[in-house]
Formats: C-alpha cells, structure tokens, sequence
C-alpha cells in the first residue's frame, strides 16, 4: 500500500539514528518498551516501527521477542494469518533446530497465545499446564524468561476465565501481578491489564459494585496516560457491560461510544467488534430501533471479518503444523529421548483438535445465524405488537378476503376487536401467560368475552392458534430472562420449563426448538460463548 510505504520510509528515516545509537549502547530494552507502548496507542504504527527494530538487532533471542509484538498487533487487527506467519511460520522455528532452553521455553509460550487467539481456549490451557509443569530452574536470572512467565501467567488466568472457572482465573492472575517486579513499561500495561480483567472477574461473580469501582479507578489513572487508546477502550467497554447489567442503558451507551471514539482511527477490529455489540444491545434495549440497526450492521460485518480470519487462521496454522512435521521440527516434545515419536503423536493430536474445531465452528455459526434471527424476529414481535391498532387498518381490505376464503361465518364488530386487541396487548406485557392453568375459556372469562372472539382475533392479528400464541409468549419470556440475566443460564432445564409455565420438561424443549430452531441447552450453549467473547 502507498500510504504504508511512505509510513515506513518515514519512520525509518526519523529512528535510523536513534536505533543505531542504542545498538551501540544496547539499549535494547528502552526500544523493546517503545514498540510495546506503539501496541497500544496504534498496532499499524507499531508493526513498522518494531521492523525497524528488527532489521538492527542480529540477536536471535531479542529477534523473537519483537517479532511477537508484531504477532500481537495483527491478531488486534483481527489478521491472525499474518500473526501466526510472524511467530511460528517455518523459517522462525527452524531456528530453534538446535534451540536453547529460552528459545524452547518462548516457542512454547507464542503457540499457546496463538491458540489463545483463534479461540482454542482448551488447547492454550493444556499446553500452558505443561509448560508450568517443565519450569527451568537454569533461567531463574533471565529477565526475558521473567516477563515471559508473567505473560504465561496472564494467558493462563484468561482461559480460565472463558472457561468459567474464576477462582482460578483470580489466582493465575494474582501470580502474573506477583510475577511483575522489575520496572518497565511493560509490566506497567501487564498489570492495568490484569487490573481490568481481574474487575471481569468480579463481575462474573455478583459483585457488580466493586468491579464498577475498579474501572473507575483503572480510567481514572489511565487519565495520565492518554495514549493507551487500546487500554482506555478496554476497560471502558468492560466498564459498559456493568452498566449495561444494572440496566442503566444510557450510560452504558455514553461510556462505550467514548470507547468507541477513542481507538475509531485504529485498526483494533477485535475490540471494536465488542463495542459494537454493546451499543446495539444497548439502544435495543430503550427501543433506539435506527441505532440499534446502525451497530447491529457494524457487528455483523465486523464479525463475518473475525470469523473468516479465524477461520483461515486456524487452516493456517493446521497447514503449517503439517509443514513443520516434514521438517522434523517441533515444540510440542515431552521427552527428548523419544522425539520422532512425540512429533507423530502430538502433530495427530493437533490436526484431530483443528479438524474437529473447525466443523463444530462451522455448526456453531449456522446455530449463531438462528439465534440472532430469533432475537431480531422477537423485536419485531414487540414492535407489531405496540403498532397492532395502527396494523388493523393497513390489513382490514387483506383480512376481509381472508376470512371469505377461509368460508368463516363469525362476525365480529371493529370495536369489540378493538377491545380485545387492547386486552391482549395488556395481557402480554404482564405474565399471566406463565400461568400453568391459563387457557383459551380461562382468559375469554378474564376479557369478559366468549372464546369464539377471542380465538377468531388470535386468529386473525397473531396468525396463529390460541396454544401456539401462548407456547411463544412463554418462550420469548423466558429466552429473553437467560439473554439479560446470567443466572439463568447455570439453571437446570427443568426449572426454566416451570419457570415457563410449562407442563413438563419434554413439552418445553419440543416447544422452544420449534420456536427458535435450537434446543434450549444450545440456546444456553449460544449465550455462554456470546457472553465468553465479550470477556
């Protein structure tokens, strides 16, 4: 690209004389602390300016740490191929054809984050045991080692974190923190980091207030570091999300677009997804139907980006283990004595785990796609709903021909339809639906009508029968109680069908995937990984 061309010819010309001149003092470290800040304020800024780093640094060690900071910077642009090419394409691990126990140990650490990034959460946490497991005692004084152990720590507490298990994620994360000692600018944004998921924590266990408190602070501090664009947002759309469940939707609109507006020239695709997703919940939860579909848009399309990358990332990175089983190179080995045997069994085990990720993911999407044409047809349920008066004379000409051919002799006045439409309105908006005794003679007694109206108007405006109208309501209720409340997802399917107003739990469950297209432990299922993703 031109625009880049000239960005990296200018940066180059700018830094030529300082890179040259920390060569000489090896002041490598003062660099390295650079290209980490440039991670945060602008990835595509920070890819050029660490090329140049790299193409003045001949030590192969020092090489591998600024190459993951590049690898870092396209997995926030969501280009996880050329994040993966970056730190583990072939010529990188042939360099540690005859490795030392670092370059092991770093090698290890990269394909863990890579894993971490294309949401192979399972793979990155059983390949992190391992490596916590082999600790070398021989590089205790290697600062490099240090750091890198801090970040371990880190990735570890995040799989535990999507995984649901938060007094681990709690005590990974206090080991990375406790891992931090030496002063630098990266343990600095390792440790607001931490901060920031930490208060996640919190949240995911009740305790809404203190991880509110937490942010505030974190954003308060963060106030003296302006350019910490990706940080600010960070904590700010996590902020939102707790707004969002007390559900004070303005502010939590007001907080994610000042999130929004601060990485909007940035290419951090990943967290813009996020916020995108928060802003269309947020405006379709006080009825903005023009804003929700402007954000809903941006997370769709943002999405499908992220997919497709993941996707190609994850083929990649199958591909490239293939390639490096031909090359006999692998960071993967329990036992050095019987390495051509572990190159089998564990490039096996990665393809048969990549394989099989990828035509779950495939089935999670289709199952995705029907989820949110669920919710937006519940929407449009609510809003033909609240519009049924104005409804009846756009459709009175189609349902006059209607009810010729359909040969029906009742006739009913426009008032009482009228009266009875109004009824209904106030009967979905309380739940007198839920009740497991309510049926068409019982709710015809509760409109003071007879049950030939009231099924003729069920009929007529809701297109369907009076046991289908009831069956929905009770499953729009209770989808929408696991969609906004967390609790109920941790319920047994039992109880949410008597919660429901459903007679047994088999009825419940044919019921709700005939409504929605899934079963309710995928629908669970669904909302578990949305609310994962937003984590």
């Amino acid at each position: 690209m031109p625009k880049r061309l000239i960005i990296v010819i200018l940066l180059c010309f700018l830094h030529l004389t300082s890179l040259l001149k920390a060569e000489k003092n090896d002041d490598f470290f003062t660099l390295f602390d650079k290209s980490i800040e440039k991670l945060y304020q602008n990835p595509e800024e920070c890819i050029v300016f660490t090329q140049g780093i790299i193409l003045n640094q001949q030590n192969i060690e020092r090489r591998n740490l600024l190459q993951n900071i590049i690898s870092q910077a396209y997995a926030m642009k969501g280009e996880y191929i050329q994040s993966i090419r970056v730190s583990l394409d072939v010529e990188t691990l042939d360099s540690y054809k005859t490795p030392s126990d670092f370059a092991k140990f770093y090698s290890d650490y990269v394909l863990a984050e890579q894993y971490q990034n294309l949401q192979l959460y399972n793979q990155s946490q059983k390949l992190i045991d391992q490596l916590l497991k082999e600790e070398q005692p021989s590089l205790k004084d290697n600062a490099n080692y240090l750091i890198t152990f801090a970040k371990l720590y880190q990735l570890q507490a995040l799989n535990y974190l999507v995984l649901k298990d938060y007094t681990k994620a709690l005590d990974f994360f206090n080991k990375s923190d406790d891992s931090l000692k030496l002063s630098s600018k990266e343990n600095t944004i390792l440790l607001i980091e931490n901060s920031i998921f930490k208060a996640s924590v919190l949240r995911q266990l009740g305790h809404l207030d203190q991880s509110k408190a937490q942010l505030l602070k974190i954003l308060k501090d963060l106030e003296s570091n302006p350019e910490y664009n990706f940080l600010f947002a960070l904590a700010s759309h996590r902020l939102a999300y707790v707004y969002f469940l007390e559900n004070n939707y303005q502010l939590a609109i007001e907080v994610n677009e000042k999130a929004l507006k601060k990485i909007d020239n940035y290419e951090y695709l990943g967290m813009k997804n996020l916020i995108y997703s928060g802003l269309a919940k947020s405006y379709l939860a006080i009825n903005n139907k023009d804003k929700y579909k402007e954000y809903d848009k941006l997370y769709a399309d943002s999405k499908e980006d992220l997919d497709i990358n993941q996707k190609e990332g994850i083929r990649y990175l199958l591909k490239l283990t293939e390639a490096h089983e031909k090359n006999s190179y692998s960071f993967l080995f329990e036992s050095e004595k019987s390495k051509s045997i572990y190159i089998v069994i564990a490039s096996f085990v990665v393809l048969i785990a990549l394989v099989i990720y990828l035509i779950f993911e495939n089935k999670r999407n289709e199952e995705v796609k029907k989820q949110l044409a669920f919710f937006k047809k519940q929407n449009q349920k609510f809003d033909l709903a609240m519009n049924s008066f104005q409804q009846i004379k756009e459709v009175e000409t189609e349902n006059e021909i209607q009810l010729k051919e359909n040969k029906r002799n009742l006739v009913i006045s426009k008032n009482t339809e009228v009266e009875i439409l109004e009824k209904l309105q106030e009967f979905e908006k309380s739940n007198r639906f839920l009740s497991k005794e309510m049926s068409l003679a019982v709710l015809a007694g509760q409109f003071e009508t007879n049950t030939k109206y009231l099924s003729e108007v069920i009929n007529k405006y809701k297109g369907k029968n009076f046991n289908s109208y009831i069956n929905e309501l009770r499953v729009n209720y209770i989808a929408y109680l696991m969609k906004e409340n967390p609790e109920f997802l941790n319920y047994k399917v039992s109880y949410l069908a008597e919660v429901s107003g459903f007679s047994s739990h088999s009825s419940f469950t044919t019921v709700f995937k005939s409504i929605t297209g899934m079963s309710p432990n995928v629908y669970i299922q669904q909302l578990n990984q949305i609310k994962n993703e937003e984590n």
